[in-house]
């Protein structure tokens, strides 16, 4: 099998440094390097990630440095240098910058697909920082120094990677989230087990609307499930309000008519399978609902409904199987006295094409909502489910 060759930009390298991680040989011309240099000097959003990306450029293996396109100061032109650069090596070409790639194409350079790239937002960002990088920090909270939207996180670690903080930006400055977990009788201590659970945990005290999406086994059912118990333990809010929209895992063979009632059918979908299993047993499921705790909607029945005086907590249950317009029908739904929560894995969990891509309702919330001062977003990147379920996710 042939090693694949890629060649970055500077743009690329600021904008995806993760790609560093490529399989294949990795090719940076001189005049990149000379770019990072003068972008990596002071204290702001530019100059961190410039320094971070030298630090992987340090750490990551198969890199290449050509300097046969360095021409005399004055003389060169940047992207002609890359896009020969690129040419030369017969190297794939990655760039964000649209213009690049059509010159580049327009020489025969293969162009790395970097769409929807920039919407792979987290909700956090997670730094590697020197002594002297921490110290700053701390000294200039109210600085907005890499960038965070309102209600991002910023997760610190020291050059080692060891955990150091976990902050958010309000908009005006960055706040401590120390989040050490919440407790239900029913759930019992749920403690985060990492930093990205713990701002999952802050998030979801924090804002009226959070979004936690991962891959199965990382927590966030659970997550959900035990904080919006807790809250209805405490008597903040009044009852649990689970939105679904029942549908098979892709690939499975359907059964067809289930009979009962529409509790009872949604209790023999997988949103029952999920609750038993979260709550012990189906019967205690049930009880909850018998007493108006829990109350279990279709999207089917959803229309003209309103929370309104309802004191709710609004879970939107497996919400990476909905479209831009299902999820605009629930989102309309929910009133200012509701908290509303959205789970899912828009990324590898939708069950059928038309929630697939550019209509996915899930990924359609994060682009629009991100930012704003009543909404946070977390990606949990972790499964704790068993080494089993982490193994599972290479098939």
């Amino acid at each position: 099998m042939t090693n694949k060759k890629y060649l970055f930009d500077t743009n690329a390298l600021l904008l995806f440094p993760h790609l560093l991680n490529l399989d294949g040989t990795k090719i940076i011309p001189y005049t990149v390097l000379r770019e990072l240099d003068k972008l990596k000097t002071g204290f702001n959003e530019i100059a961190y990630t410039a320094r971070d990306v030298v630090r992987k450029i340090k750490y990551s293996g198969d890199i290449i440095f050509d300097s046969n396109f360095n021409y005399p100061s004055g003389e060169d032109n940047n992207d002609d240098i890359i896009i020969e650069c690129a040419k030369s090596n017969n190297a794939i070409l990655i760039s964000g910058d649209f213009l690049v790639q059509l010159k580049a194409k327009s020489f025969g350079v293969d162009v790395f697909d970097i769409d929807g790239l920039n919407d792979d937002y987290l909700g956090y960002k997670d730094v590697n920082l020197t002594d002297e990088e921490i110290a700053y920090l701390y000294e200039h909270l109210t600085e907005n120094i890499y960038g965070l939207l309102q209600n991002e996180y910023l997760i610190v670690r020291n050059t080692n990677g060891d955990l150091i903080d976990t902050l958010v930006w309000d908009g005006q400055k960055l706040n401590f989230a120390h989040h050490k977990g919440v407790s239900s009788q029913m759930f019992g201590k749920l403690k985060p087990l990492d930093p990205y659970q713990i701002i999952a945990l802050d998030s979801l005290s924090r804002n009226q609307m959070t979004m936690l999406k991962g891959k199965a086994g990382s927590g966030k059912s659970l997550i959900a499930l035990s904080y919006a118990w807790s809250q209805i333990e405490k008597n903040k809010y009044d009852k649990l309000i689970i939105f679904s929209n029942p549908i098979a895992s892709r690939g499975s063979t359907k059964l067809g008519f289930y009979p009962g009632t529409r509790t009872e059918k949604l209790m023999n979908s997988t949103l029952g399978s999920m609750l038993s299993s979260k709550f012990g047993d189906p019967m205690t499921v049930e009880m909850f609902i018998t007493q108006n705790k829990i109350e279990l909607l279709p999207f089917a029945d959803i229309r003209g409904w309103d929370s309104t005086g309802m004191n709710a907590i609004i879970y939107f249950s497996e919400a990476q199987n909905l479209d831009i317009e299902l999820m605009r029908l629930g989102i309309s739904r929910c009133s200012e006295d509701s908290k509303v929560i959205l789970d899912g894995d828009y990324s590898s969990q939708v069950d059928s094409d038309m929630f697939a891509g550019m209509n996915n309702g899930m990924k359609r919330v994060s682009e629009v909502f991100r930012g704003k001062n009543f909404y946070g977003e977390v990606y949990l990147p972790n499964i704790y489910r068993s080494k089993m379920a982490e193994i599972a996710q290479l098939l």
